[in-house]
């Protein structure tokens, strides 16, 4: 199958390339890029005033499935992924069941090759259940090329020890270890059993919040000398650990959400259980400083944190409500939005912390336009304006915190190896 963009603004951080060029698809791979080409028989793919961008790659979303269908499945996420202008996206382990065993992580390969309709990879878990206490057989699940890292996000593992040895094995096995540096409702509440006297919002407070999580991690990976991506940094104190460990030489990366950098604990209140996500919303402070983060380079990676439960979860009011907010579907239009057109970030830098670093720092295919790899192609319409409406998307998810958002920028493509499956707002799978 065969396809020609024609006339777009080629962006590709990696090539370094900024200009106005046609791309001809062939097999599924780029063939050509050039400022005009010319070949008969081949399907036209308009894009004069658009962007023509590397695809987008989400490293960290949760699709749910197994057990949790009614939330989220495969089906539904990954079309929801190809809506946003996301060609591949990477799977949470946190399932019901876990993702801490063989079995289960050959489930959701079958389910990935008969409903994705995007590229499907996955983490899994560090530790058995996600409990923090003994670890998986990574030997076992390092299934290539489906599995590109371990975590057990939601919740940090607690032991120094056992994370000490999750490095270990994690070099051993030349896996990333993407972990949960921040406090979750489990870890609080042990805290609290064996703190009795302690009221929660005391034992909320006194807890090792992130930056103890992040320090911890760093000196383990300085230590074991092995890759570590810190999850969705939310705090500046957090920022300027990464910073000092990477002055070390610690091969550290670090991601941030479109939520953390865009609103403050102030808009929870406003938002209610819509915006109760874990880490929670921050004060202003660390949203600047997350957004300056971005900028230096610091902060390598913008990821959804796609997290969907039902509206009746959500219902339940802030105490009881699960903590988590989707984002496939708005991540890029708050991103142009907030961060590209008021100059905060370039375009350019965008592309590169949605796309190319995250296919770097995974070892994925994507992430560059270059002649002979796969043509995952996200075509972005800059100026096209839309409000944020929960009920039209085909995520199952509608607990977001930008419902009624005007948002400017909108994928009006997304093209997964060499088969458009959207294009104008229309899934074509």
């Amino acid at each position: 199958m065969a396809l020609l963009i024609r006339g777009g603004r080629v962006i590709d951080p990696l090539l370094d390339l900024d200009d106005y060029l046609d791309i001809l698809i062939e097999e599924g791979l780029i063939s050509r890029i050039a400022p005009r080409i010319e070949k008969e028989g081949v399907p036209l793919l308009e894009a004069q005033g658009k962007v023509v961008a590397p695809g987008l790659i989400d490293m960290h979303c949760h699709l749910r499935d197994f057990n949790e269908r009614r939330k989220e499945t495969i089906a539904t996420g990954t079309r929801a992924a190809a809506l946003g202008g996301f060609t591949t996206v990477v799977c949470e382990p946190n399932t019901d069941p876990p993702m801490d065993n063989a079995k289960t992580l050959q489930r959701w390969i079958r389910l990935a090759k008969q409903e994705g309709c995007v590229n499907l990879y996955t983490k899994v878990c560090i530790t058995q259940g996600r409990r923090g206490e003994q670890l998986t057989n990574l030997k076992a699940l390092v299934r290539k090329p489906w599995v590109v890292a371990a975590t057990d996000d939601g919740s940090p593992v607690v032991k120094d020890e056992v994370m000490g040895r999750a490095f270990v094995k994690a070099r051993e096995h030349e896996l990333l270890l993407t972990p949960h540096c921040e406090e979750s409702r489990a870890t609080i509440q042990a805290f609290q059993r064996a703190n009795p006297l302690i009221p929660l919002p005391d034992a909320i407070a006194l807890y090792k919040r992130e930056p103890h999580y992040v320090a911890r991690d760093l000196m383990l990976a300085e230590k074991a000398n092995w890759r570590v991506h810190i999850c969705h940094v939310s705090m500046a104190e957090s920022l300027d650990l990464i910073k000092k460990a990477r002055a070390r030489w610690v091969p550290v990366t670090c991601e941030a959400t479109p939520h953390h950098l865009t609103l403050t604990e102030k808009d929870a209140g406003k938002c209610g259980p819509d915006a109760k996500v874990n880490p929670p919303l921050r004060k202003k402070e660390d949203v600047e400083a997350l957004r300056q983060g971005l900028r230096d380079g610091t902060i390598d990676v913008i990821a959804s944190d796609h997290a969907p439960h039902t509206p009746e979860e959500k219902a339940r009011g802030w105490e009881e409500a699960p903590m988590g907010a989707i984002g496939l579907e708005t991540t890029l239009g708050v991103v142009l939005t907030m961060l590209v057109h008021p100059g905060i970030i370039t375009l350019a830098a965008a592309i590169e912390r949605m796309s190319s670093n995250p296919a770097k720092i995974l070892g994925l295919p994507g992430g560059s336009l270059a002649m002979g790899k796969p043509a995952d192609i996200t075509i972005i319409d800059l100026e096209e304006k839309w409000v944020v409406d929960p009920l039209s998307f085909a995520s199952k998810g509608r607990n977001t915190p930008f419902t009624g958002w005007r948002l400017r920028g909108k994928a009006y493509a997304t093209i997964v190896k060499g088969e458009v499956v959207m294009k104008a707002g229309e899934l074509l799978v």
